[in-house]
């Protein structure tokens, strides 16, 4: 019930954003200055003040995902999301998460093929524990066997609840190895199970010792603390910390070569209801052209009004669900598109239709009113991702790794709203061509579900 009043108080205050009149108007987006600096030992920190409520939230951001992985050592990096939190030299296992609630706070971390993040959410007064505790795990880490093991086992029961057990998700996985035949984006950060049990002990203190170092790291900071309380805190506990070698990025040495004709193949596996799902090759996340690629995903699948919705759902009636995103990554990567359907005979319908609204928008000007809805649209889920501490530390981390400037995420706004029905038209003919494409099949179950 908390979930469900949380998402139709974010809904409520969507639409005040969006709608003003008779037009769509951008929101204001807040005054969040962002301070950055770097420790002699190559920590680079983030911090940005923000006096709502008296929390701050203190995150460690490694520039390590599952693309800087050995192929067959597929999930040592989301291995670490748990390790991490299993003991060093001076807190037991899972006594981080421990201590963190203890006082009132929060702690979690997630992996991505680009990145492994770790936050502690706590009241502002403990600013100094927080990072006290980060620095603790980043070079003191415990390797026990029997933890190891454990963890090798929920990790691998992770890849079955979400690969094994779901053939729609097996299909994107899918869709990622035809697209990516070089690059480590031919896996997720998820990992592989056979691979996970080759990996031994030896392996992931290799990783960890090449990866977990104060150079590969970036400390984000933001809430009600000054700016001299995180900079004496980060030279207290994290400066004398030793930086170890450049790590290797492994991705460097394998480009993906130009794709130069559509790839396609049907599931073997069905699912409750079918799907077409597609994906374009376009640039990484630092390109000028990912904020136009993104108001594209908006016109084609934000809302009921999205074009996706109203030709495959609503005008031609042959779909029950369509959209299209695209994750922000530091390499080049895959802007996708979907259609899900009840019925064998409707995939061709819907795989057309997809492939055909993508190529309206390099063939016809979007309108001025559509375009303006979409940017405002972008504009306003930023707004209200800077509602708190942790969406806004978000945006600093993602900025920073993904594309390397932790104050890039400051000029997005103005981006989105500076995209122009030419833009959209350029983009789209550039990266939005079925050369481009890779297509996976879902077929439904007999009859489509019931």
């Amino acid at each position: 019930m908390m979930r469900t009043r949380v998402r139709l108080a974010r809904t409520c205050l969507m639409a005040m954003l969006l709608w003003s009149g008779r037009a769509w108007a951008a929101p204001l987006l807040p005054k969040l200055e962002t301070r950055a600096w770097t420790l002699e030992n190559g920590l680079d920190v983030a911090f940005v003040r923000l006096q709502r409520v008296p929390v701050v939230t203190v995150q460690v951001w490694y520039h390590v995902g599952s693309k800087d992985e050995d192929p067959s050592r597929r999930g040592s990096a989301h291995m670490f999301e748990h390790l991490m939190f299993k003991g060093t030299t001076r807190v037991p296992p899972e006594e981080h998460a421990r201590l963190v609630e203890r006082i009132g706070g929060d702690s979690n971390a997630f992996t991505s093929e680009d990145l492994t993040a770790y936050y502690n959410t706590v009241p502002r007064q403990y600013l100094d524990f927080a990072i006290m505790l980060e620095a603790e795990r980043m070079r003191n880490l415990v390797f026990r066997k029997e933890v190891i093991d454990a963890e090798r086992e929920v990790v691998k029961e992770e890849y079955r609840m979400t690969f094994e057990n779901d053939p729609v998700s097996a299909a994107f996985l899918r869709l990622r190895e035809l697209a990516f035949t070089r690059h480590p984006y031919r896996w997720t950060a998820i990992g592989d199970p056979g691979d996970l049990d080759a990996t031994t002990l030896d392996d992931l203190k290799r990783f960890y010792d090449t990866y977990y170092q104060p150079g590969n790291a970036t400390l984000i900071v933001v809430g009600d603390v000054s700016e001299d309380e995180v900079r004496a805190s980060a030279e207290k506990w994290l400066a004398p910390i030793p930086n170890g070698p450049r790590p290797p990025r492994p991705a460097s040495s394998l480009p993906e070569p130009q794709q130069e004709q559509l790839r396609r193949e049907i599931a073997t596996r069905s699912a409750q209801v079918g799907v077409v799902i597609g994906g374009y090759k376009v640039p990484p996340a630092g390109s000028d052209d990912t904020h136009v690629l993104r108001v594209i995903t908006s016109i084609l699948s934000d809302g009921e009004s999205s074009r996706l919705h109203q030709r495959l759902v609503r005008k031609d009636r042959i779909g029950v669900q369509a959209g299209a995103f695209i994750e922000p990554q530091e390499d080049p990567t895959v802007l996708i598109v979907y259609g899900a359907h009840l019925a064998q005979e409707q995939r061709d319908k819907v795989e057309a239709a997809l492939m055909d609204e993508v190529g309206r928008l390099a063939r016809e000007r979007v309108s001025e009113r559509e375009l303006a809805k979409a940017k405002n649209q972008l504009a306003a889920d930023l707004v209200v991702g800077l509602q708190n501490v942790e969406g806004i530390a978000t945006q600093v981390g993602l900025s920073k790794v993904i594309k390397g400037n932790p104050l890039e995420w400051l000029d997005a706004y103005d981006k989105y709203l500076a995209v122009t029905s030419e833009d959209i038209q350029r983009v789209a003919r550039s990266y939005l061509l079925p050369s481009r494409l890779t297509v996976v099949l879902v077929p439904p179950s007999a009859g489509g579900m019931r």
